[in-house]
């Protein structure tokens, strides 16, 4: 870390001079360009110059240092041995270019608007035909788009031969500290300029506008939440200056702080204890195991921070209630006496045993995907590595807790979660069964379990999600006598049947109708028809076709970073890698199936990926571990994640849910006494949350519509309605507010004499 501190030759001083040189430049040349369009009559004596390049420092930098963090990031997902080789040359120089362009077309915006860029973008999101014709009409498009590339290509070639100094790269955690400390030196830098508290800065400040939120500064960042910086800032800046204390104690002078002293003596002293304890050889097995535990750790104490949310966690926990509340297991209700088509019941039953064991909050309906993703991670266990099997499988289930979808999915009140375990078990299994020379009878069967539990979470679509890649791959490696007869088809389906075809009989007996629409509405014109009208529950999500590839590449981040460098080889016998010819094809096609299968379908979510994702995991590990055999210490990489898990531990722990702006109506009814009468204004039904948090005892009204006269009274309304029944509710008391909606009491005086009702069933079309 000692790069980190010295001024002489700093690996990043170096890396990074060319991009703030650029930076600044620019801005000066905007300034000096402004002022003569709009004569200011600006004062250009060398104090004035001082003064201004000391604003510029002071206000630009802080974006500065925004703009540059995905350059920071990609230095610390680098391997350490590929700094300054060929490809880190390219790869800076893309950078750079880009950086040069966007920064360009930017200050170039800011002068031909004489700058309201920041106005016009907004303008342009808002209107963007209008707008565009109403600034092609005044700016020669052509000619300035020109001129930008002809200034950034210049920019580029001056400094090609100094964006990659002869410079040995810093250690692993000084890379990762790196983006931590600048981005909380950006937040210290806004608030020198602004005079205030990041907490307290303008929706608009330069820390607002500019590089916190995108790569490309204000053209996006003028549609950015106002509150984010006030959200971010403190564990930010927390993490920042624990790690500048760590690095003072680290480095201090030996005479001041004696060696054993230092976090470095300290770290490696519990280490080994701990190491010992748990009977553990490896180094590397133990930090990796230790970041495991605290993601695992960070996720299950974060799951009853913050509520659950409308629509879809707060409905599914609300139909996990209900189960308890009236003890009607067979089907799902969406509301008192109305059944829930959408989804089979095995995740609103687990959500309901899990709250009937730890009480009826947001935690412990949580816990039951919880459970699931701890079951997907120790089936990693069982996958058939060939060598140092415990410690790749300890990796997978890292990179699957670590990534965005698999971190957000185990703690949200989701089907899909155990819709990925069900086809998870399968492909293990299946894998098992077909790739071993002998295997034990269960894990056979075990691949038909995995389809039943499929098909009790989310329906036949495991079929085909599962099925899909298995018929591939057989009939690209030509496995199908081997297939046929290691898989107990006819005995295997009929075990599968019978775990998973009562349920439909008795749920089309109780609820006639269910199966049309559950398997021809569900299954087929969610996907095929967009914006699709005939969902009971909702309304479709439509999307382009192909989204399904952009939510795999964001959903697996941070991992993401890493495909592009994964050049799997065959393994050899010799390695010690998989002896069975086809795994490789076999996990890129449990890979893609998600992607290849909702690639034609228009209503789609994030959360749909997440069945191929287990076997993204093992792809990532594999191709670290062959990579490591070249490069000893590549693998090293899985570690990459850690600061910013440290900054969510940090938020967390600092309360720092509370500053979220929830769909939710939790804080709301925190004002309500949980004893008198509770109504919500709504043309439909009460929200989701309002029913979980008053376990089921609001009433919808008609908008419009006063309570009876009966006690004190508490009415949940919309404040967009309020302000148009304003004389109606004279008199009513105001309780409380939550983002779109106010709480109000009823006055003394008499009220209306209808009376609320239950949300009435949806016409089936049945």
């Amino acid at each position: 870390m000692t790069a980190l501190l010295s001024l002489k030759d700093n690996y990043y001083v170096r890396r990074l001079a060319p991009f703030l040189i650029v930076y600044l430049a620019y801005e000066l040349i905007e300034v000096a360009v402004l002022s003569f369009l709009q004569q200011t009559g600006m004062d250009w004596s060398a104090a004035a110059a001082l003064q201004l390049l000391g604003n510029l420092l002071m206000e630009t930098c802080s974006s500065f240092l925004y703009l540059i963090l995905p350059y920071l990031l990609y230095l610390a997902a680098l391997p350490r041995a590929f700094h300054g080789s060929r490809t880190d040359h390219l790869l800076t120089t893309v950078f750079f270019a880009l950086f040069c362009l966007l920064n360009c077309c930017e200050e170039m915006a800011e002068i031909l608007s004489r700058d309201h860029f920041s106005f016009y973008s907004r303008q342009f999101l808002q209107s963007p035909k209008d707008t565009w014709n109403h600034m092609a009409a005044s700016i020669p498009v052509l000619p300035v788009l020109l001129g930008v590339l002809a200034v950034s290509a210049g920019t580029t070639a001056l400094f090609l031969k100094k964006l990659v100094p002869p410079l040995a790269a810093p250690s692993a955690p000084a890379r990762a500290a790196a983006p931590v400390l600048a981005c909380a030196l950006a937040f210290v830098l806004s608030w020198g300029s602004s005079g205030a508290l990041p907490a307290c800065t303008a929706e608009y400040d330069e820390i607002g506008r500019d590089g916190l939120f995108s790569f490309f500064g204000d053209l996006f960042a003028v549609t950015t939440l106002p509150h984010l910086p006030s959200i971010i800032g403190p564990p930010v800046l927390a993490m920042g200056g624990i790690i500048l204390l760590i690095l003072l104690a680290e480095y201090f002078p030996g005479r001041l702080m004696p060696p054993a002293c230092r976090p470095s003596a300290l770290a490696h002293s519990i280490g080994r204890r701990m190491k010992k304890a748990l009977r553990l050889r490896s180094d590397f097995t133990f930090w990796l195991l230790l970041f495991l535990a605290a993601v695992l750790l960070l996720r299950l104490i974060s799951m009853g921070a913050y509520p659950l949310m409308d629509t879809t966690e707060a409905r599914y926990a609300e139909m996990s209630r209900k189960m308890l509340e009236t003890g009607h297991w067979l089907v799902p209700q969406f509301d008192y006496g109305i059944p829930f088509w959408g989804k089979p019941p095995l995740s609103f039953w687990a959500s309901a045993v899990t709250m009937k064991l730890g009480g009826i909050n947001e935690w412990s309906a949580r816990l039951a995907p919880f459970l699931a993703s701890l079951s997907m991670g120790l089936l990693f266990f069982a996958w058939p590595f060939r060598s140092q099997s415990r410690q790749k499988a300890a990796a997978c289930f890292l990179v699957l807790a670590a990534s965005g979808i698999g971190f957000v999915a185990s703690g949200a009140v989701m089907t899909d979660e155990f819709l990925a375990l069900g086809i998870m078990l399968s492909m293990v299994s299946f894998w098992k069964a077909v790739s071993g020379p002998s295997v034990r009878i269960g894990w056979k069967y075990l691949f038909f379990a995995g389809l039943a539990v499929g098909l009790m979470s989310k329906g036949p679509l495991a079929l085909i999600l599962a099925g899909f890649p298995i018929a591939l791959w057989t009939l690209w490696n030509r496995e199908w006598k081997n297939v046929w007869h290691r898989i107990p088809w006819i005995r295997g389906t009929l075990l599968m049947l019978a775990l998973s075809l009562p349920w439909y009989l008795l749920a089309e007996r109780e609820t006639p109708g269910f199966l049309r629409y559950f398997i021809v509405g569900e299954h087929f014109q969610r996907f095929m028809v967009k914006g699709w009208q005939g969902d009971l529950y909702g309304s479709g999500h439509a999307s382009p076709l192909g989204t399904i590839w952009l939510y795999g590449l964001t959903m697996f981040l941070p991992w993401t970073f890493l495909l592009p460098f994964l050049r799997l080889k065959k393994p050899s016998v010799a390695s010690g890698e998989s002896v069975f010819p086809g795994e490789s094809s076999f996990l890129w096609l449990w890979a893609l199936s998600p992607l290849l299968f909702f690639t034609l379908a228009r209503n789609i979510l994030p959360a749909y990926v997440l069945p191929g994702i287990p076997a993204w995991c093992i792809l990532t590990v594999r191709g670290l571990w062959q990579w490591d055999k070249l490069h000893p210490g590549i693998k090293n990489l899985i570690f990459l994640p850690a600061s910013t898990f440290a900054v969510m531990a940090i938020f967390l722990l600092g309360n720092g849910f509370s500053q979220l702006e929830y769909r939710c109506q939790k804080q709301l009814l925190q004002s309500w006494d949980g004893n008198s009468p509770l109504y919500c204004w709504d043309a439909v039904r009460a929200p989701y949350s309002a029913q979980f948090y008053s376990s089921g005892k609001v009433r919808r009204l008609p908008p419009g519509t006063l309570p009876p006269e009966n006690g004190k009274t508490y009415l949940a309304i919309k404040r967009a309605d309020y302000n148009r029944n304003r004389s109606q509710l004279a008199g009513w008391k105001w309780e409380a507010e939550e983002r779109l909606w106010l709480l109000l009491s009823s006055p003394s005086g008499p009220g209306n004499v209808k009376t609320g009702e239950r949300a009435q069933p949806p016409d089936s079309g049945n």
